[in-house]
């Protein structure tokens, strides 16, 4: 005999959000809010309300992945090749003068998420793959977010390929419930990624992993970090650096 759903159901999502049913399978659509599937029915992760409800739907439409990218990448200090001078112009306009929660929301679509479950015997072997950079929680401390402790999560940036590669020679569970996954997988196409050392995701990065984890203290540290590294761009780009 099954027990309950581990989560909400649309519905009583859509209720503690104050939008429509609808409107909840958008931001699952949209990667905005976790769910997975239980006996069939979709399942919502109460801990992804709370990321849903701390970052807001931003009033502009989200950054394409590229142009997500090559954000981050100013951010991190890159000198960004993959867009036109006039684009690139545009973009550092963005980050000189939008509100940084309206850039934390428009950057949401910037990877594709998938949630596996792998034996914990395995995580570190899997952490430890060349191809695997290190986001969120498992870069946080490496990039000074205010973290303490150890999180049983890992989460990783991979390209579309090696997360196949890699889900087949590693993963459990690809269809696991809410609350079993383990391993939070950003896909991206490869060498989007800025970093801020060899597989550990640069700050800028981290920071908005953080933020969308739902979970208040990490959120914090995420914001804390994010506002430390836009502040410090914009005071360069103010002096011409």
């Amino acid at each position: 005999m099954s027990g309950p759903p581990p989560g909400l159901s649309v519905r009583e999502a859509a209720e503690e959000l104050g939008v429509s049913p609808s409107a909840v399978r958008q931001l699952i659509a949209q990667g905005q809010v976790r769910a997975s599937k239980f006996a069939g029915r979709l399942v919502v992760d109460p801990d992804h309300l709370r990321q849903a409800s701390a970052v807001g739907r931003p009033p502009g439409r989200p950054f394409s992945p590229v142009a997500a990218w090559v954000l981050l990448g100013l951010l991190a200090g890159q000198k960004p090749t993959s867009v036109s001078p006039s684009r690139l112009s545009q973009l550092r306009r963005h980050l000189r003068s939008d509100d940084p929660q309206e850039l934390v929301g428009r950057l949401r679509k910037r990877a594709d998420l998938a949630f596996w479950y792998v034996h914990p015997s395995l995580l570190g072997e899997l952490a430890a793959e060349p191809r695997c950079v290190l986001g969120g929680r498992s870069a946080g401390e490496l990039v000074g977010a205010d973290l303490a402790g150890h999180s049983d999560l890992l989460e990783v940036y991979l390209s579309p390929a090696a997360a196949d590669q890699l889900a087949h020679d590693y993963v459990a569970d690809l269809d696991v419930s809410v609350g079993v996954a383990n391993v939070v997988v950003r896909q991206v196409e490869a060498g989007r990624v800025p970093e801020h050392e060899p597989r550990v995701a640069a700050a800028p990065v981290v920071a908005l992993d953080l933020i969308e984890t739902g979970e208040a203290r990490v959120i914090g540290a995420g914001w804390s970090l994010w506002l430390q590294r836009l502040d410090a761009w914009r005071k360069d780009d103010a002096h011409g650096c």
